[in-house]
């Protein structure tokens, strides 16, 4: 063994730097993988961590003051926090507050459809539902003036922690115009000092582009301001957790119809909870798909690389053998090599996968981590780094035991290689079309692996780089098929232009008839919105009566409800059912059980009045809307809004200002006109599809290190070769020019053999990501994308022939001739 490690020390200072640079490659490259496996555990887990720091509530009941009367909307809560199976509860009110300005008019920036202010009980501060302070503090006891915001108010207004805010006005109902808006010439002046900032739990459930401004207010301000609520909601967390809201719902709703105008407005977390999740888990599968995926080709690329090393270091095998080396040496020495790179590569893709930690979760969990910063995940940073050094070690520790088996039957007149080095066809194509001599033998080093001391194993070279372009070929079609879905409304449920309405309440129905006379309008359907429950399942459902054309959720199958037993469901509806167009089912509606007829299959996109009652994609139901009617004691009006599909012969941003005008006129001056409403799922898809420059960049170096890689050691393998060309009258420049197409026809050869893989492959991953959606979009081939891939390649494959053009011209014919 005394000469296995002086030959292995001898072998490590002769090659050190490109064993370091090995590893460094291989690191990197298995480092993206277990980067992208803590991204997909981290994500998966932030919104439970986040919700169980929160003391997040499993449920939340809401008392309308508006409707029931301050003393019904206490007595009903009251009776509701006396139900049996709750362990905590506490009381958020809904608070009118809006700026205010210098002209005396109202500032647009804090204007939404919803309450501004939210006065939190002590309870919502401690134990259910409570605040998690992303800065400052959280308010003195009894300081009515100071509030905590969170951080949407700051992106909206420029406040910081710590001004004075003088703008804000309190309104009560006395305070508001004849439309319900607040009258700005009315209301309480207010002086606050913003001393934090901080996010309630529920807040997470919406996704980030729907969050709203919220100021916090406390008890003191209850104090000093009474009957400043004009709505309450109780967060409710139960002993039974999950299991006990079916139960406490109806126990609720029997308590509901006991009090006048009172709508039942009841939310379920978990529901909520598990609607993100289930939105969020598409996500988190196509980043585990990505990293298994990136473990493999990392795995590969970097095996192959390493037995290429210790293929080109350990040529002098059948002369150590003559010399008297045992074969169990000669495999020790080969091995040594390849488990010295591996280990090295593990530790290296742990440190850089710790390190890229700062920087996940990616995607729309990044801002609900409650642990932002660097994150030691074992099961993937060691496990994963231990699982990548066995299997590089493992496949090390083969390709040694084959090359020293190899050298052991071979005397020293025999190289301890040899390939079958039959002629490749397309060379022999390539020579009878009279190809230049540089062209041939540039396609016969890349395709042939030749003999003797000279011989090269093109085929590995060729299958990780087909590897690596066939992911990155599946990474740009599953891109182009995403971004197409995220960015046509159509696609995913919003078959019209406009849609203007009141999510708690009635539109007038003078409105409704004057928006039916507007120019711009090409068809209109007025719609309501509520839920059903369809077996066991409480269904968010959209009731929609067509007034001029048909304007309806995306329909797949089918036609549109036409009476109150025609009902339409998403495919993920249906499909829990069990049932299929054209069947019966039992309803549970406001009025009892009725059965009614499946007539269609839809696509809807985000339909309800809050992020815990919406349609979505698969998941929803439409009917006609006298099954929901509007109970608004304010508004005489029979729908909470309408869809309008705008007249195709006008130009679009002109009529879309026109009808904001229009509406503007109406009263509409909070968020009540929405020209897209792309389901939350696709949401974070939106931001998603950033990730996946980075990640093609990832597989792009990936397939260039192995390019690179596989030319350095063939380059270096052929040497002889070359020499004997130079002998025979072999120019420099062609000598450089056959480096260069090897590695073209290497690339050619490899795009030939990824595009059709990579397209199909996507495709089969686009239909089975989309189904668990429950939608159907087309498929989209990205030509474009995909011949500037093919261009890329094709000239980055010159461009890596051309920086080992030295190595074949540069040293003497003699040095060639005579070896190393």
């Amino acid at each position: 063994m005394n000469a296995v490690a002086f030959r292995y020390r001898l072998r490590l200072r002769r090659y050190w730097r490109s064993w370091a640079v090995l590893a460094l490659l291989s690191g990197v490259a298995l480092s993206l993988s277990l980067a992208a496996a803590g991204d997909a555990r981290r994500a998966h887990s932030a919104l439970s961590r986040a919700l169980a720091a929160g003391h997040s509530a499993d449920l939340v009941v809401n008392a309308n003051e508006t409707a029931l009367g301050r003393d019904d909307s206490e007595s009903y809560l009251s009776k509701v926090d006396r139900l049996p199976g709750i362990t905590a509860s506490s009381r958020v009110g809904g608070v009118s507050l809006a700026e205010v300005n210098d002209d005396g008019t109202l500032a647009t920036r804090l204007l939404f459809n919803s309450a501004l202010g939210k006065v939190l009980d002590e309870r919502a501060t401690e134990s259910v539902a409570t605040l998690r302070v992303l800065e400052g503090r959280l308010p003195e006891p009894g300081r009515a003036d100071e509030i905590a915001v969170n951080p949407e108010v700051l992106a909206a207004t420029g406040w910081k922690v710590g001004d004075e805010i003088t703008t804000l006005k309190l309104f009560r109902l006395e305070d508001f115009d004849e439309d319900l808006n607040p009258d700005p010439s009315k209301g309480t002046p207010l002086t606050l000092t913003i001393v934090g900032v901080a996010r309630r739990p529920e807040e997470l459930l919406g996704d980030t582009e729907g969050r709203q401004p919220q100021v916090y207010l406390f008890p003191a301000f209850a104090e000093t301001y009474p009957d400043s609520t004009f709505y309450i909601n109780d967060y409710i967390r139960l002993s039974d957790g999950k299991a006990g809201v079916p139960a406490f719902q109806d126990a609720v709703a029997a308590l509901a119809n006991e009090y006048p105008h009172n709508q039942l407005l009841f939310g379920s977390f978990p529901d909520a909870y598990a609607a993100v999740q289930d939105a969020l888990r598409p996500q988190v599968v196509a980043v585990w798909l990505l990293a298994g995926v990136l473990f493999i080709a990392g795995l590969l690329l970097a095996s192959q690389a390493i037995g290429r090393q210790i293929f080109a270091n350990n040529r002098d095998l059948s002369d150590l053998r003559a010399l008297g080396m045992t074969p169990r040496e000669l495999g020790t020495l080969g091995v040594l090599h390849g488990w010295t790179i591996a280990s090295s590569a593990a530790i290296i893709a742990a440190i850089v996968a710790w390190i890229s930690s700062a920087l996940t979760p990616f995607g729309s969990t990044h801002g609900i981590e409650p642990h932002p910063g660097l994150r030691f995940d074992t099961p993937v940073v060691a496990y994963g780094a231990l699982l990548s050094a066995a299997a590089l070690a493992l496949t090390s520790y083969l390709s040694a035991r084959r090359l020293a088996g190899t050298a052991a039957r071979r005397g020293i007149a025999q190289p301890a290689f040899a390939f079958s080095d039959r002629p490749s066809r397309v060379v022999s194509v390539l020579s009878r079309a009279g190809m230049p001599p540089t062209v041939v033998t540039g396609a016969r080093f890349a395709l042939q692996p030749g003999n003797g001391r000279t011989a090269t194993p093109v085929r590995s070279v060729l299958a990780s780089i087909a590897l690596a372009a066939t992911v990155l070929v599946v990474a740009m079609s599953f891109s182009a098929d995403l971004s197409h879905l995220v960015h046509t409304p159509r696609l995913y449920g919003w078959d019209w232009d406009v849609a203007a309405g009141n999510d708690f309440g009635a539109v007038p129905d003078e409105a409704v008839d004057a928006l039916r006379e507007r120019p711009e309008v090409g068809a209109i359907a007025g719609y309501t919105q509520g839920a059903l429950r369809i077996g066991d399942t409480q269904v968010t459902t959209v009731g929609i009566d067509q007034f001029e054309g048909i304007v309806f959720p995306t329909l797949e199958a089918g036609r549109v409800p036409q009476s109150d037993t025609d009902i339409v469901l998403g495919r993920l509806t249906l499909a829990a059912l069990h049932k299929s167009v054209g069947d019966s089912i039992e309803v549970g509606t406001g009025n009892g059980v009725k059965t009614m007829t499946i007539v269609g299959i839809a696509t809807f996109p985000s339909i309800g009045s809050n992020s815990l009652s919406q349609t979505s994609l698969g998941h929803g139901a439409a009917t006609v809307a006298s099954l929901f009617p509007p109970d608004d004691p304010n508004v005489e009006g029979r729908y909470n809004g309408v869809f309008i599909r705008l007249d195709p012969s006008l130009e679009r941003a002109p009529a879309v200002e026109g009808l904001r005008s229009f509406l503007g006129e109406l009263g509409c001056v909070f968020d009540c006109f929405l020209t897209d409403s792309r389901p939350q799922q696709l949401k974070g898809y939106a931001k998603l599809g950033s990730l996946w420059v980075p990640f093609a960049i990832a597989i792009g170096v990936l397939l260039a290190i192995s390019l690179a890689h596989g030319i350095a050691t063939t380059t270096r393998a052929r040497r002889r070769d070359l020499a004997i060309l130079s002998a025979l009258g072999l120019k420099r420049g062609q000598a450089g020019g056959i480096v260069v197409w090897q590695a073209a026809t290497t690339i050619v050869i490899a795009l030939a053999i990824a595009l059709p893989l990579g397209i199909v492959s996507a495709n089969i991953g686009w239909r089975i990501f989309t189904d668990h959606f429950g939608i159907r979009p087309p498929i989209s081939l990205p030509v474009g994308q995909l011949s500037l891939l093919a261009l890329g390649a094709l000239l980055s494959a010159v461009a890596v022939g051309l920086v080992f053009v030295p190595n074949a011209r540069h040293v003497r014919v003699v040095e060639r001739l005579t070896g190393e």
